[in-house]
């Protein structure tokens, strides 16, 4: 009891600190380890062995996960020090996410001479991995779509919640704001597919916004459907944007040559 109470407060002082967020990546395991998720420091190490702060999003915050010796993340569950993850594996106290202030490396802050922008709704991490590959080969600024009310840990919840709000057609209030969206020429847009369409956050953040003369780059992560049922919405929800036919990009791999195809790359 004495160590798990040390180990609190020491955690808990650390969230009043700041540290500097290193560049990583959340990956899914080869079968059958598929649903298993592990975080790629992309310099030949990943985080395995306790607990790490890791700002996958890159938005200046930090969430607390617990790796196991292999590297696998801890999630819905009690850590053997006997803390609680939730479905996305984050440390949480009486429901609520423990969360640290981060220093935000250069690359991925916003810049009056950066004309091309990622955003991004992702919530297992697969899109989030696919956007900042794309970040990392275009030099984009990137920015995380993120919901006011956040959806459930469980993913049939979540499921639930998203047919609702596709059958109403729904636009959730979302927390994300680009303060100078006309510095932008080409903005790139993931989501998951959701029942074959965008999650409705997705649209919420797109109608914010004037996109005429924008080149707008949709992208997609699914277990299986294509990006195509989703684009007649994402052009209607983006008026006077070119909206290419986009690319479903599980294999990150082949994000390189598909950016070179439309030219957004040399």
């Amino acid at each position: 009891m004495k160590k798990k109470v040390m180990l609190l407060i020491v955690m808990v002082m650390s969230i009043l600190m700041s540290m500097t967020a290193f560049a990583g990546v959340w990956r899914t395991g080869a079968a059958p380890n598929e649903s298993r998720w592990w975080y790629d420091n992309e310099d030949g190490t990943w985080a395995s062995n306790g607990w790490q702060w890791i700002d996958g999003n890159q938005d200046g915050t930090a969430e607390c996960y617990y790796f196991d010796s292999e590297g696998w993340i801890a999630a819905d569950t009690m850590t053997p020090d006997g803390y609680q993850v939730n479905g996305d594996g984050a440390w949480v106290e009486n429901g609520l996410v423990m969360t640290l202030a981060v220093s935000i490396p250069a690359a991925s802050t916003q810049t009056d001479a950066n004309s091309s922008l990622v955003v991004y709704f992702s919530r297992t991490g697969t899109t989030e991995g696919a956007a900042r590959r794309i970040q990392e080969l275009t030099g984009a600024d990137l920015m995380e779509i993120e919901a006011a009310d956040p959806y459930p840990g469980s993913y049939s919840e979540t499921l639930s919640r998203a047919e609702r709000e596709l059958d109403q057609d729904a636009r959730p209030a979302v927390t994300t704001a680009i303060e100078d969206m006309a510095q932008y020429d080409v903005v790139y847009v993931g989501y998951p597919i959701w029942f074959g369409y965008a999650p409705r956050p997705v649209l919420t953040f797109l109608e914010s916004y004037d996109w005429s003369g924008k080149t707008v780059v949709p992208f997609c992560t699914s277990g299986g459907s294509g990006i195509s049922g989703s684009l007649g919405e994402i052009r209607e929800s983006c008026p006077g944007a070119n909206v290419s036919e986009g690319r479903r990009v599980n294999d990150t791999s082949s994000i390189e040559s598909w950016l070179r195809s439309l030219g957004l790359i040399s």
